[in-house]
């Protein structure tokens, strides 16, 4: 028996081509309907194309004050974490591109597993279109590393801003990445006006490279070249967060490293405290060392907000999502994840 094609990895055009000529009770837009309940007639007609309307399992849900934490099954008996976050002019959903992460970021849960797989396009669509139909922006910040799973990330945007189908604005999507400066290369040239957040991080290759060990082999000044090269090209302001921990990259020399780094070009800072993650030891700023660190950067004229993030009250803050089984447990740690001053 041949498998099911994934319904929500299909393009306008190929589901035309399945269409065909006939005239057909079901749009391309149908396929996307929000609604957990499916409409019987567009399950019917499924079924008899041979195409797999929905694909992910959702395994619990967890609400806190301003979010929500969604749990989907895959098909490799993996698990992953997508969140939906109210805001005042509607709902983002934060959405994962990867099973694990490869990167192993000191501060975050996502990467403690290593990488598994890379997420296909339909299981990326899915979880925007399961987090229902109030969602109006879209991040990419769940887990996993977007510009690692560049193909189906990128498949996946086109299926989900079509005219035909979700309609959904690019203008409305963010990819968040570390920042791999091929990757920034190629993503320069797409026409897609979309927004980039670069979690940088340090200011130096030294810190760098043991707050996120993945990224060992990226140059930052490349990272930061490459980054404002794409705001410059598509004409947009590009993000870089800086997450602010005491006593590794929270000095005045790091404050006057990162100004020069981004003074006068297309770009802003977002400084952010660090959410706990269980087994790793870091610190979180004091008010004092916060408002110092943002005032160099502000005396100097370098755009800077304070960044909070939302969810910590279910665990489903910036840094905090864990992969997961489908019975909910977390996948087994790849190694230790505590923050080594001298490695």
């Amino acid at each position: 028996m041949v498998e099911a094609t994934p319904a929500l990895g299909l393009t306008a055009s190929e589901f035309a081509a399945i269409v065909g000529t006939e005239p057909s009770a079901v749009a391309y837009r149908d396929i996307f309907t929000c609604h957990e309940d499916l409409p019987r007639e567009l399950r019917r007609w499924a079924n008899e194309r041979n195409l797999r309307l929905r694909t992910l399992g959702r395994i619990k849900s967890e609400r806190g004050t301003r979010s929500q934490k969604v749990l989907f099954g895959l098909a490799d008996g993996y698990a992953i974490e997508s969140v939906l976050i109210r805001r005042h002019d509607g709902f983002t959903a934060c959405i994962s591109s990867q099973v694990g992460c490869a990167f192993s970021c000191r501060f975050c849960a996502s990467g403690q597993a290593g990488l598994k797989r890379n997420l296909d396009k339909h299981e990326i669509v899915e979880q925007v279109v399961r987090l229902g139909p109030k969602v109006n922006r879209i991040v990419f910040m769940g887990i996993g590393e977007p510009l690692n799973n560049y193909e189906n990330v990128l498949a996946a945007i086109r299926i989900l801003r079509d005219r035909d189908g979700m309609d959904f604005p690019t203008t409305g999507i963010t990819i968040s990445t570390i920042g791999i400066p091929k990757a920034l290369a190629r993503l320069r040239e797409e026409h897609l006006g979309i927004n980039l957040t670069v979690s940088l991080h340090a200011t130096t290759q030294e810190v760098r490279d043991r707050l996120i060990p993945g990224s060992r082999k990226h140059d930052l000044r490349e990272v930061v070249e490459r980054a404002i090269s794409w705001a410059e090209r598509h004409n947009r302001i590009v993000t870089f967060v800086y997450l602010l921990l005491p006593g590794v990259n929270d000095g005045r020399d790091d404050a006057e490293r990162l100004v020069r780094m981004v003074v006068g070009k297309p770009a802003r800072v977002n400084l952010m405290r660090w959410n706990p993650v269980e087994s790793v030891d870091l610190g979180r700023p004091t008010n004092h060392g916060l408002h110092r660190f943002r005032q160099c950067l502000v005396r100097a004229g370098v755009p800077v907000v304070v960044r909070d993030t939302q969810g910590a009250d279910i665990d489903a803050a910036c840094g905090q999502l864990w992969l997961r089984d489908l019975q909910g447990a977390r996948a087994p740690q790849r190694k230790n994840s505590r923050y080594d001053a001298a490695a």
